[in-house]
């Protein structure tokens, strides 16, 4: 089991950070290889809307983000891991969301995934729904969240029900991979945003988007709906 951990605060040891090397502390404990990706530490270029990577199969801007999603691709699970900043995600995160083949190109197809949320006053809700949003989209199957109210740069794990929901949700998501368990309603809503929001768009565009379609081909997704 491979399993991507995304650390999307600039704080290496901020309260993000510390929850999610919980998590790694957990799953290693579950025998699962884990790459921790600190984005703080990544060249990371913004997305300049060209939409070259349709056609091609990846962005023209030489960077870490490519190296990042090809890592994706090659995982079974992925935990991503953001502060809430002005009741959204971190910046750097959309970034790499904005460049990282996630939706249209299917990357997280078949992979199961938790979103972590930390946020001192408010605004956590709205970051995990587009966590959500994000998974649900990219074809991932959604097993759980943790979202934490906690005073800014904290250590959130001086809380031991805090500790408890990680080991918990890190159990969850080992048994979910090992099993490759999916919920009836996940593989639904999957299916229908490919089927009826995805494949039509992209059936229109044509050559333009024969990049997409190569990515698709690796991740086993016809382009005819079901």
């Amino acid at each position: 089991m491979k399993t991507i951990v995304i650390n999307a605060s600039h704080r290496k040891d901020g309260a993000t950070a510390k929850v999610l090397n919980e998590f790694v502390s957990h799953l290693k404990d579950g025998n699962a290889e884990i790459s921790m990706f600190h984005l703080s530490d990544l060249d990371i270029n913004f997305c300049t809307g060209c939409c070259g990577c349709y056609k091609t199969g990846h962005c023209f801007l030489d960077d870490d983000t490519e190296k990042l999603s090809q890592e994706i691709a090659k995982a079974d699970s992925i935990i991503i891991g953001t502060p809430c900043y002005a009741s959204g995600m971190s910046g750097q995160l959309k970034t790499v969301i904005d460049r990282g083949h996630f939706v249209i190109e299917q990357l997280l197809k078949g992979k199961h995934a938790i979103g972590v949320v930390t946020f001192e006053n408010a605004g956590g809700a709205s970051v995990w729904k587009s966590l959500k949003n994000l998974f649900v989209f990219s074809g991932a199957s959604t097993v759980d969240k943790l979202v934490v109210k906690t005073p800014f740069n904290s250590d959130p794990l001086g809380n031991p029900n805090i500790k408890n929901k990680i080991k918990k949700k890190s159990i969850k998501l080992l048994k979910a991979v090992r099993n490759n368990k999916t919920s009836f309603m996940c593989r639904l809503t999957n299916l229908f945003v490919l089927n009826f929001g995805i494949k039509p768009f992209v059936s229109k565009k044509g050559e333009a988007y024969q990049g997409v379609l190569k990515h698709w081909k690796e991740r086993g997704i016809s382009h005819k709906t079901t």
